[in-house]
C-alpha cells in the first residue's frame, strides 16, 4: 500500500487516539525508520496515511523509543513495523518529538533538523 502526502489524506493525533475504540481490527498503525541509516527517525503512519500536527506538519521521533511511548500514551497497543522510507514533505518544516529524561515527550530542538532533513 503507498502512503498518501496530500494534505486532505493525513491522519491526525485525534485521529489515532480515537483509533483504539472500536475500530481496532479494521485500523492498521504502523511506525516507519525514515531518512538514511542511523539517522534514527522514524514517523507513523495510518491506514496508509501519514500522522501529523494540528497544523499540517508531518509528526516524526527522534529515535524508536519516542516513537513507541507516544503510542502507549493513546493506548494502540496493536501496531506493525512499517518499510523503511524517505517522506515526502508535507508542509515545511517536521514535527519532531524526542523522549525526555523523565519519560516523556518534548519538541526536539536542535535534533529537529537532523530528522526535517531525514524527511
Amino acid at each position: 500500500m503507498e502512503l498518501s502526502a496530500t494534505r486532505d489524506k493525513v491522519a491526525t493525533w485525534l485521529e489515532l487516539a480515537v483509533a483504539r475504540d472500536g475500530c481496532r481490527d479494521r485500523r492498521r498503525v504502523r511506525v516507519h525508520a525514515i531518512g538514511e541509516r542511523g539517522d534514527d527517525c522514524y514517523a507513523i503512519s495510518l491506514d496508509g496515511r501519514w500522522l501529523c500536527a494540528g497544523s499540517g506538519q508531518l509528526t516524526v521521533f527522534h529515535g524508536l523509543g519516542a516513537a513507541l511511548h507516544f503510542l502507549e500514551v493513546l493506548r494502540i497497543a496493536h501496531f506493525e513495523a512499517g518499510a523503511s522510507t524517505r517522506l515526502p514533505s508535507i508542509r515545511g518544516n517536521c514535527y519532531c518529538l524526542r523522549m525526555d529524561r523523565s519519560r516523556g515527550l518534548l519538541r526536539c530542538g536542535r535534533m529537529r533538523a537532523k530528522c526535517d532533513s531525514a524527511a
